[in-house]
């Protein structure tokens, strides 16, 4: 059961629909999560710690501490959630996508952008 599931969606202001919505699941499932009538599979764990900012101890209510993961913006942890469901290919591409948008925005970065950019194609 996630003891602390429902705490931490009605904290971000989401319906079970919206969260449901962001992890491309029924509202039922959530629910389900919720109310320790369904299993969860650990890839979507990690990625809803990732989402909400916890760890997965503290989602499973193993761990009392909140603040168990460092605060980042809502965009930030949807994207890393986002992340997180991806097969390694697909993250290789958003990367590859993501230092060539910094390479646009002349952002100095030490990294090898064209090693990166041959490995996301």
């Amino acid at each position: 059961m996630l003891s602390n599931l429902a705490m931490l969606r009605k904290k971000h202001k989401l319906s079970q629909k919206e969260l449901a919505q962001k992890f491309n699941v029924n509202q039922n499932t959530v629910s389900r999560w919720e109310n320790g009538d369904r299993q969860i599979d650990l890839e979507t764990l990690k990625a809803l710690s990732i989402f909400f900012g916890v760890s997965v101890d503290f989602l499973l209510g193993k761990d009392c501490n909140e603040s168990s993961a460092p605060d980042l913006p809502q965009d930030a942890n949807e994207l890393l959630a986002l992340y997180g469901k991806m097969d390694d290919k697909f993250k290789i591409r958003l990367l590859g996508a993501a230092y060539a948008m910094l390479a646009e925005q002349k952002v100095n970065s030490n990294l090898d952008l064209d090693k990166m950019r041959k490995a996301a194609k």
